[in-house]
């Protein structure tokens, strides 16, 4: 290839890179409308079912609510005696017609017992609703996270190519030049089509990425995502919130095991039922008060395996907040640990990685244009280059999902708000 033919590649790949992603959907990165992480929290909010599903679980546990402040209905008995019988009996002179009221007395608490059960179990379902919401957001900001670095893969991949196209145009003219022999201009060639196919690669997972995310919404993938927050490591404030929902769940939990045992000793103690009516002789035409009282025997059932089971089942509870408690600190240091890891690796790649990475390839190549190195230092600098830019994104990209992680065990999603 002519030192002119790698010229015009040269151009028209810069223009090129200038456009990631134009040629599939003939828009530039510049024209694409930016979202930000706080636009997409808004738009997923706006769009997903979950927080539907949640406002009617919290409606149904209202309703719960209700429900078990009522107490037992009254019941109103009619009797019919004497009548159709035998001898005296016989037609309805005789008869008998008794009318009465019945009503079942809660003495033991029931209802009171019964409606604190069904609070709490409202309040279960509201920290689950809680869970779900944070859990949503902190799948879409992994999903940002994705589509930031894609996109930065892809800036890094236009990199290696520009900087291909430079060496190859460089080799073409020395080669010409009889000064470097055929295979250099064949390995140059070799190390710009790598190129072209990393950028290539970089963009469809670009793409990708930005579908993934833009499901969140149901919406389309023309959009960029804003790139400053991913160069930019900042400490995790989260407003006070060190509580982690799952937490919150689990307390409500026991706290419902434990409604759950008075209301199981409620029902231990026995419920009289009282009756009153009115008794009416056709014999006479007469009528009579009537009053009625019972009571059941507490003699098979005392209701005490019942309420065994309920404090059973509330250590249990107690003893399942404890063990979670101790997991998700776990948790918490090691999305700590991942964090710093991830701060100090990039310290390092900025500090001294890619500064001594770009004085190598200068170097190299100053020292091929004078003869004084081989076209093959200055591929294996350019190559050195190109992976210490993906390194420095992938420990972009562990630090922003650690730091993630750590904001979804501290409960950082409750105000839908990137921090």
């Amino acid at each position: 290839m002519s030192v002119h033919n790698y010229a015009a590649l040269f151009g028209a790949a810069c223009v090129a890179c200038l456009a990631p992603g134009q040629a599939a959907h003939g828009q530039t990165s510049a024209e694409r409308a930016q979202v930000s992480l706080d636009d997409a929290f808004a738009r997923t909010l706006g769009q997903t079912p979950v927080l539907k599903a949640t406002e009617a679980a919290r409606e149904a546990a209202d309703a719960s609510v209700r429900q078990a402040d009522r107490g037992p209905n009254p019941s109103i008995d009619f009797l019919l005696e004497n009548a159709l019988g035998t001898g005296l009996y016989q037609g309805i002179d005789r008869t008998e017609a008794t009318l009465t009221f019945n009503q079942q007395l809660e003495w033991g608490g029931d209802r009171e017992a019964r409606t604190q059960l069904a609070v709490r179990q409202g309040e279960r379902i509201r920290a689950g609703g809680d869970v779900a919401r944070q859990d949503l957001l902190h799948d879409v900001e992994i999903a940002y996270i994705r589509a930031q670095r894609a996109q930065a893969d892809v800036l890094a991949a236009q990199e290696r190519l520009a900087l291909a196209l430079e060496v190859a145009a460089t080799v073409a003219r020395r080669v010409e030049a009889a000064r470097d022999p055929l295979l250099a201009a064949s390995r140059s060639n070799t190390l710009v089509a790598e190129a072209e196919i990393a950028v290539e690669n970089a963009r469809l997972t670009d793409l990708a990425a930005r579908d993934n995310l833009a499901l969140f919404w149901s919406g389309a993938r023309e959009f960029q995502v804003d790139m400053s927050t991913f160069d930019r490591m900042s400490g995790l404030e989260i407003g006070g919130a060190t509580l982690a929902p799952e937490i919150a769940v689990s307390r409500a939990a026991q706290q419902e095991a434990e409604a759950r045992i008075a209301v199981e000793r409620a029902k231990s103690t026995l419920d009289p039922s009282v009756s009153a009516g009115l008794r009416y002789f056709r014999d006479g035409s007469e009528a009579a008060f009537v009053v009625g009282f019972s009571i059941p025997l507490g003699i098979n059932d005392t209701n005490s395996a019942a309420v065994a089971r309920a404090a059973a089942e509330s250590s249990r509870a107690r003893l399942e907040t404890e063990i979670l408690e101790r997991n998700l600190e776990r948790q918490a240091a090691s999305a700590r640990s991942q964090m710093n890891i991830a701060a100090r690796e990039i310290a390092a790649i900025d500090a001294r990685l890619i500064p001594a990475a770009q004085e190598a390839v200068e170097r190299a190549r100053a020292g091929y244009n004078q003869g004084g190195f081989s076209y093959l230092d200055v591929l294996d600098a350019q190559r050195v280059l190109s992976a210490a830019r993906l390194q420095r994104n992938a420990a972009l990209d562990s630090h922003h999902r650690a730091q993630a992680a750590l904001k979804r065990l501290l409960g950082g999603y409750a105000d839908g708000a990137a921090q």
